[in-house]
């Protein structure tokens, strides 16, 4: 085979080589979990060297930190899609808890991964990643004080809201998980019905 021949397919095979890894981590970091798994077995994995690994990847953690920025990058994609289908502020606060179900449910594994990467959060060389953590709450954040501008909610911390309705869609999705929605008969419809509800008019009876 001519020199020059393979020199012109060397970029296109080490391209195909980086995903090849991704893809493989995709599928080992659900299973098996980030100290589940070493670069060996990535590369066993997907059928290259060790050494492949490493001209992609410095470490694990950068592999890891990729998967990662690809999920976060997914649902950002989502909200703002979501967002933008609405027409009214209160529809499109509640299309944030669409997306997310949505994603939890048609892509487990980047899920799985996020929420591993959270448990495992050390602060350490992590900031573009904390970073896109913050603007996902910043949209919610943001869908909320427009809504407080249009006189549509009133007027109470949009940051602290944004935290709130995480907490309460991540431990809807735990309980999903554990089997308590379907042992109880609890759809998830009806969830999101009680959820806006519950956020709209609050639980406090009117005086």
């Amino acid at each position: 085979m001519p020199l020059l021949f393979i020199g012109e397919c060397l970029p296109a095979m080490r391209k195909n080589n980086r995903e090849k890894i991704l893809q493989t981590a995709r599928k080992l970091l659900p299973r098996y979990g980030y100290n589940g798994i070493s670069i060996r077995d990535i590369a066993r994995s997907a059928k290259l060297t060790t050494g492949a690994i490493y001209f992609h990847f410095k470490n694990k953690k950068e592999i890891y930190r990729t998967i990662c920025n690809e999920a976060i990058d997914l649902l950002l994609k989502k909200f703002k899609e979501g967002i933008a289908k609405r027409k009214t502020v209160n529809q499109k606060l509640i299309s944030i808890y669409d997306s997310y179900l949505e994603f939890y449910e048609n892509h487990r594994d980047y899920y799985n991964i996020i929420v591993e990467y959270r448990a495992d959060y050390s602060g350490e060389g992590d900031g573009e990643i904390a970073g896109k953590f913050l603007e996902l709450a910043g949209i919610t954040a943001e869908t909320f004080s427009i809504g407080i501008s249009q006189g549509a909610f009133r007027n109470i911390n949009p940051v602290l809201l944004s935290l709130f309705l995480a907490a309460i869609t991540e431990g809807m999705i735990q309980y999903k998980k554990l089997g308590l929605f379907e042992a109880l008969g609890v759809k998830d419809k009806d969830f999101r019905k009680f959820m806006a509800d519950v956020v709209g008019r609050g639980i406090e009876k009117p005086k």
